[in-house]
């Protein structure tokens, strides 16, 4: 396969479950949209926690399902595995339960200090091109900026306001 090879969803579904079979991977990998395979170390405690109070304060206050480390099937940057991914209930049903999440309705990503920013900006874009309504960045500081096809927004469209403690950050 050709490094510039942009691989259709489906080749990317497939090379997906195919790599999940294979028990020598580490757990925290993401597929570009030429699946190359993307290492990620292992998330920290803080990162989890933080993550994980994400979730619990989605699904509080829209209902629906909040998922951490959830793998989205993107049009334009392959799998990618967001830290918290948010979509109504009925949007989950009938979806066969390994299947790649495509267009949730909301995704976050957590930064840590190892991030690029360009890494993130092209997950953003590719999140918003496949039909994700919002994409929420949490920063080092516990800022949080909320992105739509549109740009970047103060608060969400959502209603969702997040109260992350600051010990999570300092």
């Amino acid at each position: 396969m050709h490094a510039n090879t942009i691989l259709s969803p489906e080749a990317l579904s497939t090379l997906w479950h195919d790599l999940a079979q294979d028990e020598q991977l580490p757990d925290w990998y993401e597929l570009t949209e030429h699946g190359e395979l993307v290492m990620s170390p292992k998330p920290s405690n803080r990162h989890q926690r933080v993550s994980t109070e994400i979730a619990f304060q989605l699904r509080s206050q829209l209902g629906g399902e909040a998922v951490v480390e959830a793998a989205v099937l993107t049009s334009s940057a392959g799998v990618r595995v967001p830290d918290v991914v948010w979509m109504p209930s009925d949007k989950w049903m009938g979806r066969p339960q390994d299947d790649l999440i495509r267009a949730p309705d909301l995704v976050v990503e957590v930064l840590s200090p190892g991030n690029r920013k360009t890494e993130i900006d092209h997950k953003v874009q590719a999140y918003l091109a496949s039909s994700i309504q919002e994409v929420m960045i949490i920063g080092l500081d516990g800022e949080i900026e909320f992105y739509r096809a549109d740009g970047v927004h103060a608060t969400s469209q959502f209603g969702v306001t997040l109260s992350l403690s600051p010990h999570f950050f300092s």
